[in-house]
């Protein structure tokens, strides 16, 4: 699966107000809680928490939202996505 990422390159609290990118975070929570309750903890990939720091789904979407994702946060191994799936491997 290999889902575009454009939305995750924004440069402020405005590109974070855009369609796209309320999209694309909803597709990334999408994928990340497939299987698993809202009430999971993971954790989150936003400009705050920095994969340190776990949240269920509600505060992550919220994270996302106000703090940005970080955009070199690719692939999403801490969510369940694999390198084969995103394209990147190195040795190809």
């Amino acid at each position: 699966m290999n889902m575009d990422r454009s939305w995750m390159n924004h440069n402020d609290v405005k590109d974070r107000q855009k369609p796209e990118y309320i999209a694309g975070v909803n597709e990334f929570l999408l994928f990340a809680f497939t299987g698993k309750s809202d009430e999971t903890m993971l954790k989150c990939p936003c400009l705050n928490c920095r994969l340190v720091l776990s949240q269920d789904r509600k505060n992550m979407h919220c994270h996302l939202l106000v703090y940005g994702i970080d955009p070199t946060y690719n692939p999403w191994d801490s969510h369940g996505e694999s390198i084969q799936e995103t394209g990147n491997d190195e040795e190809g």
